[in-house]
C-alpha cells in the first residue's frame, strides 16, 4: 500500500471511529461524589507547599537576550559595543552608542543576560578590522569593503544566508 493510500485509510478509520463511538475525550468525567471519594483517597493533614508563605512584591527588570558585537549578526547590523560597554550600560552608565549619541537608561537594569552566539563569535569584529587571513579571500575581501562602503545590513544578510546554506 502505498503512503498516499495509507494516509487515506487512517483518516477514513478514524473518521468512521468517531461516527460509531462518539467523540472521545482525554478526560474522564468526574465522579458524581467528589467529596466523598476525595475525603477517603486524601486523609490526614491538608498540605500546600505554598500556603503562608510570602513572595516578592517589586518586579524585577532585565534584559534577556542581548547580543554585543561578538555575534556576528548584531555586529554585521551596527552594533559595535562590547561586552563593557553592555553592561555599563544595564547599570544605569551612560555610554556613547554605535552612532556616536550618548544612550543611558532612565533607571538601571536588575539583571542582563548577554546571549552572543557562538556560532561564529568574534568572525565579525575581526572581517571590521580588516584582518589579513580574512581579506586574503575574495569573499571576505568583497565583504570587508561593502562594509567600509556603509552595505553591512547587506552583507549581514548574504552572511546569514550562506551559513544557514552550509
Amino acid at each position: 500500500m502505498s503512503k498516499s493510500n495509507l494516509c487515506f485509510a487512517t483518516i477514513v478509520l478514524a473518521v468512521s471511529l468517531t461516527a460509531i463511538t462518539g467523540p472521545l475525550s482525554a478526560q474522564m468525567p468526574p465522579p458524581a461524589n467528589p467529596e466523598d471519594v476525595l475525603a477517603n483517597a486524601c486523609q490526614g493533614k491538608s498540605y500546600s507547599p505554598y500556603a503562608g508563605r510570602g513572595f516578592p512584591n517589586r518586579p524585577m527588570w532585565g534584559d534577556s537576550h542581548l547580543h554585543t558585537a561578538l555575534s556576528m549578526d548584531a555586529g554585521a547590523f551596527g552594533n559595535r559595543l562590547g561586552l563593557d560597554a553592555a553592561y555599563q550600560f544595564a547599570r544605569g552608565e551612560e555610554v556613547v552608542s554605535t552612532n556616536g549619541t550618548p544612550a543611558k537608561l532612565s533607571r538601571p537594569l536588575d539583571w542582563l543576560v548577554i546571549a552572543d552566539h557562538s556560532d561564529n563569535m568574534g568572525f565579525f569584529p575581526d572581517l571590521l578590522a580588516g584582518k589579513p587571513e580574512l581579506l586574503a579571500d575574495p569573499t571576505g575581501k568583497d565583504w570587508y569593503r561593502r562594509i567600509q562602503a556603509g552595505d553591512g545590513v547587506n552583507v549581514a544578510l548574504e552572511i546569514i544566508g550562506k551559513f544557514s546554506q552550509g
